[in-house]
């Protein structure tokens, strides 16, 4: 719904303007002297000037929203090569915490057991 609503406003928007810079030719039939270089000059119409510029306007507005999708993409892109990259740090990080546990607890077992046989010795002397 608020898609469509964005769509019609970017629709009358347009149009009005569109519709402006017609109105704005007709009127302005008068003709303007434009210096490119020194030297090289021309006689072109208002409206024709207008229209040339609101052009370069547009086509710079597009290319700049181009390129910050570009920009944007890319960006969508390493960071999610940045989050596989984590995830995999992390479960190897879990892999490494079980062998450290594994390792620890093979290391003190013969010290558990001499322990526990100790303790049921010193049980069985007691009685």
């Amino acid at each position: 719904m608020e898609q469509l609503n964005l769509k019609v406003f970017n629709f009358v928007l347009l149009f009005t303007l569109a519709l402006g810079t017609t109105y704005f030719a007709l009127q302005n039939t008068a003709s303007t002297t434009i210096t490119l270089l020194p030297g090289a000059s021309g006689s072109v119409p208002t409206a024709v000037l207008v229209i040339i510029s609101a052009g370069v306007g547009s086509f710079g507005a597009w290319f700049f929203s181009s390129w910050n999708e570009k920009l944007r993409v890319d960006e969508i892109k390493e960071l999610k090569k940045t989050k596989s990259e984590l995830e995999e740090t992390k479960d190897r990080l879990k892999l490494l915490e079980s062998d450290l546990v594994k390792l620890q607890s093979n290391r003190f077992s013969p010290f558990k057991a001499l322990a526990e046989s100790k303790g049921s010795s010193s049980s069985i002397e007691k009685v």
